[in-house]
């Protein structure tokens, strides 16, 4: 009797240690481990960053995955958004020239003419109210030259002018230019030649003197005299 009872007791109590250890492993873990069906998720996850994150910036998360019969990797790609930023231009400063005749009304010139004049020449009504003609090709486009009121502030946007009745006519070419400037030079003076004679215009310098054969060829040589320059 007393054998049966004191296995009993031995029982019992090897029962209770064993409870005490599962329950006290079990505390100590400090996470809970899922296992999946076949293999176990082993591998950690990095965030990497190239920027100094700032509360303010955007933030794209882009997570990529892939897997392989053994183990999970994934990957975890942070990146901020950055600000946009100004284009800064660092080519060298270029002295800028001006070649300018000017064709003057004896009387008046009408924006109606010179409407007609354009269009017929190709020239085109730009964003600041006044004509460019242009150079295009399949991949680049330049300005020639360029038509302003004489008169300040240069307009000859038929929307923008106060009075209809035009004096004068300035025509102008920058330089440098990535054009052959002697040829956009006789191209500039053909059309001057031209719209003065059609609607009764002189055309003058920047010296008020009447353009002749000389002051053309004068100004052909200070164009050749810059280029070589610069």
């Amino acid at each position: 009797m007393y054998d049966n009872y004191f296995r009993i007791i031995l029982l019992i109590t090897g029962i209770l240690i064993i409870i005490f250890i599962i329950f006290s492993s079990k505390n100590k873990r400090k996470y809970k481990v899922y296992k999946t069906k076949n293999y176990d998720i082993k591998k950690t996850i990095d965030i990497k960053t190239n920027e100094n994150l700032k509360n303010k910036k955007e933030i794209n998360i882009n997570l990529q995955s892939t897997k392989s019969t053994n183990d999970t990797e994934s990957k975890i790609s942070l990146t901020a958004n950055k600000s946009k930023q100004m284009v800064l231009s660092f080519e060298p400063n270029e002295e800028k020239n001006y070649i300018i005749i000017h064709s003057v009304a004896k009387n008046y010139f009408n924006i109606k003419e010179i409407y007609e004049f354009m269009n017929k020449k190709d020239f085109f009504l730009n964003d600041n109210g006044y004509y460019d003609k242009l150079y295009s090709d399949k991949y680049t486009s330049h300005i020639k030259f360029s038509v302003i009121n004489s008169q300040d502030p240069g307009y000859l946007d038929k929307d923008r002018l106060s009075n209809p009745r035009i004096k004068g006519l300035s025509f102008f070419m920058q330089l440098p230019m990535n054009l052959d400037p002697i040829e956009t030079f006789n191209e500039m003076v053909k059309d001057a030649k031209s719209f003065s004679k059609k609607y009764k215009g002189v055309l003058i310098d920047s010296n008020k003197k009447i353009i002749n054969n000389k002051i053309t060829n004068q100004l052909k040589n200070s164009i050749t005299i810059y280029q070589n320059e610069f």
